[in-house]
């Protein structure tokens, strides 16, 4: 009776461990962070790219903020979506600005959420102005909002998995 066992029996556990071990790390993946991706992905680059290009054009005579300005990927929440903000310093009255806004988005084809009539008001609210439109395909929102009496932020949002956010 041959009780020698063959050398590749240990490879073959070896190997089955391995698989085991990637399908147990790949569901835990998936459990944690969802199916939909993440920051790491390429996808969010690319994204990236296409919200921080979206962002309508400020208004004559305002000047951006260098360290306000910055398009970054966040996915703590579980959900990871894409936000280009910019800063600007500016000399208009809050009329002005959200005249400015209102008119330039919705020549790019966002929609405005809410009435003309409220806009300045909800330009110097911490809520700012909402917008909404599809940017290569997917929902996205603009929101621009003061921080003061002479500067404003422009942000514009963006799901990776392509879900709405609201305003």
């Amino acid at each position: 009776m041959n009780t020698t066992q063959s050398p590749r029996r240990g490879m073959y556990l070896g190997l089955a461990a391995i698989l085991s071990l990637a399908l147990l790390a790949g569901s835990l993946y998936v459990l944690f962070y969802g199916s939909e991706g993440s920051c790491e992905e390429t996808r969010a680059v690319e994204r990236m790219a296409q919200v921080s290009a979206a962002a309508p054009a400020a208004p004559a005579g305002a000047t951006p903020v260098a360290e306000r300005t910055n398009v970054e990927c966040m996915d703590d929440s579980g959900d990871p979506w894409v936000a280009a903000d910019s800063g600007y310093t500016h000399g208009l009255d809050a009329q002005s600005l959200a005249a400015h806004y209102w008119d330039t988005a919705g020549k790019e084809g966002w929609k405005a959420v809410g009435s003309r009539a409220q806009a300045p008001d909800r330009l110097r609210s911490g809520f700012g102005m909402c917008f909404q439109k599809e940017v290569a395909g997917q929902p996205a929102l603009l929101r621009v909002g003061a921080d003061g009496p002479n500067e404003y932020g422009v942000t514009v949002e963006s799901a990776l998995d392509g879900s709405t956010i609201a305003c």
